[in-house]
């Protein structure tokens, strides 16, 4: 199961630090992202500005943070603490 949840956050990783790099500004970005299938990895971009945890919809700010030389990444702890709504 712990295989499973790594590699859901990996993706997931990669895909929000892939719409980093596209959108100007990510932490104003009014963008979203949805996650359609958990174990298999498929997510969409959406508009939704917020994040709701039941519709499984997360704004990008939301998935993001910024590291100690003020760059804009993905928060790998915030994915895993997503990956405990599917898999425990």
């Amino acid at each position: 199961m712990q295989e499973e949840i790594n590699e859901f956050v990996e993706a997931l990783y990669r895909f929000v630090a892939d719409e980093i790099k596209r959108v100007a500004d990510p932490i104003y970005s009014q963008e979203g992202i949805k996650i359609v299938d958990a174990r298999n990895h498929i997510f969409r971009l959406t508009d939704a500005v917020r994040t709701d945890e039941a519709e499984d919809t997360y704004a990008l700010s939301d998935l993001c943070m910024v590291d100690e030389s003020m760059q804009t990444v993905p928060n790998r702890q915030r994915m895993y603490r997503i990956a405990r709504n599917h898999w425990l």
